[in-house]
């Protein structure tokens, strides 16, 4: 799985003005991993995907526009 980063940060600052902080609580994550992951091209985990899935369930989107799948 490989994160579309580029997608995040759209909704990052669209629909959350930019703030890290309500953006990763609506994920259920820590922001400074939220940021590391966005900002730093840190790797992500399982939590981080299964988060952004859960996400996109709860606010209808399709979580492919945010994960490609192999």
């Amino acid at each position: 799985m490989r994160l579309n980063k580029e997608a995040l940060n759209k909704v990052l600052y669209d629909e959350y003005e930019g703030n890290y902080s309500r953006f990763s609580r609506e994920l259920g994550l820590d922001v400074a991993y939220v940021y590391r992951v966005l900002v730093k091209d840190r790797n992500c985990g399982t939590k981080f995907f299964s988060n952004v899935m859960k996400w996109c369930n709860e606010n209808g989107s399709d979580f492919n526009e945010f994960i490609f799948l192999p």
